[in-house]
């Protein structure tokens, strides 16, 4: 477990440090003096349990708990306090429990064996529980994961384009697609009878299979078309977008976290299926992905970690060989390091693509 103090004081922020550490329930420790400054931790989101001393100035224990607790709903409060115990009932409601000053080591004793207890709970009601999630990232599939373990869940279209009509709603999902677009886009050579019936007829289909899989997924008709209705699954392409969106600022103590989001881009968008209307999206996605990519690159250059530079080069490589940049850095690398062989190759292997492209 991950534990976060935040106390004014700066022997007492010792203190309840070096017991914590006594416990041996925590992999690692935060102590902070400054509020504001704990509020901008970036491993916030990862962490188990927070003791907070009530009264600090500028921000108060009850205010920061509200504000960690918006950036980690799962987090466990404990409030330190020199109040008496009738006086900290009013805290209760927002805490898994209080301590009072000086904190007796007993006490804190019983405080962590609640915080470990309801991790574990928390732990198993999550192993026991199904999540769902759908990949867009190369192809379409649909995951099932339970007790840790994640499996395909095998479906079988009755046509491809059933598939693709889907897949443009789920790419418009909360959206209404207009009749007319669909027609326009996939029977654009049927008169408007026969591509009513096809459309009707190719919906039912995508409804009867969606309702084999094992989460919620609607299919509502609107006055002028269709809107995909999904809840109990995640998107591989939006919860990707998300992290990227909401990641904190790049620097040593994140490098890990930006790797793992850079890592989680395993291709394009919907590659496999090459659909003409998903063609924007893609190149938006891919262009994302390359600028996380260039901002590690760039930090680890800086950073004197050519090595790690280098295999997120070779990772770029493998989904975009063709980009010049991550061409121009590999020549840097190999010639910082005096492989100059390796920069002559490089920059014929990348010239001779070029030329077979054009």
């Amino acid at each position: 477990m991950k534990a976060l103090i935040v106390d004014d004081e700066h022997l007492a922020l010792l203190h309840l440090k070096n017991m914590l550490e006594r416990t041996n329930a925590f992999q690692s420790i935060m102590a902070y003096q400054d509020p504001i400054e704990a509020l901008e931790h970036p491993e916030i989101p990862a962490v188990d349990a927070v003791f907070l001393d009530i009264e600090m100035p500028g921000v108060n224990g009850i205010e920061l708990a509200e504000e960690i607790q918006s950036m980690n709903e799962n987090i466990q409060v404990v409030f330190i306090t020199a109040y008496n115990e009738f006086a900290i009932k009013a805290f209760e409601l927002n805490a898994i429990d209080y301590l009072l000053k000086p904190v007796n080591y007993k006490r804190l004793e019983t405080t962590v064996e609640r915080i470990r207890t309801n991790n574990m709970l928390r732990a198993s009601a999550e192993n026991t529980e199904a999540h769902f999630s759908i990949q867009c990232f190369g192809n379409l599939q649909f995951y099932q994961t339970l007790k840790g373990v994640k499996t395909n869940i095998p479906v079988k279209w009755r046509t491809s384009k059933a598939r693709e009509i889907y897949l443009f709603l789920l790419h418009n999902l909360g959206r209404v697609v207009s009749k007319d677009m669909l027609i326009d886009l996939f029977w654009i050579d049927y008169d408007v009878t026969k591509a009513s019936t096809q459309l009707y007829s190719t919906i039912y289909q995508i409804r009867k299979l969606l309702s084999q899989i094992p989460f919620s997924q609607t299919i509502e008709k609107t006055d002028t078309g269709y809107i995909l209705r999904l809840s109990d699954a995640k998107i591989d392409v939006a919860e990707w977008e998300k992290s990227l969106k909401e990641a904190p600022p790049l620097n040593t103590a994140t490098l890990h976290l930006h790797t793992d989001i850079f890592m989680a881009y395993q291709n394009y968008y919907l590659l496999e299926h090459g659909y003409l209307w998903s063609e924007p999206e893609k190149t938006r996605l891919a262009q994302l992905w390359l600028g996380k990519a260039y901002e590690l690159i760039d930090f680890l250059i800086r950073e004197m970690n050519d090595h790690q530079a280098m295999d997120i080069c070779l990772q770029v490589e493998k989904i975009e060989p063709c980009d010049q940049k991550i061409m121009q850095y590999k020549l840097q690398l190999f010639n910082k390091n005096g492989r100059v062989e390796e920069a002559i190759k490089e920059y014929q292997r990348y010239k001779q693509m070029k030329d077979q492209v054009n």
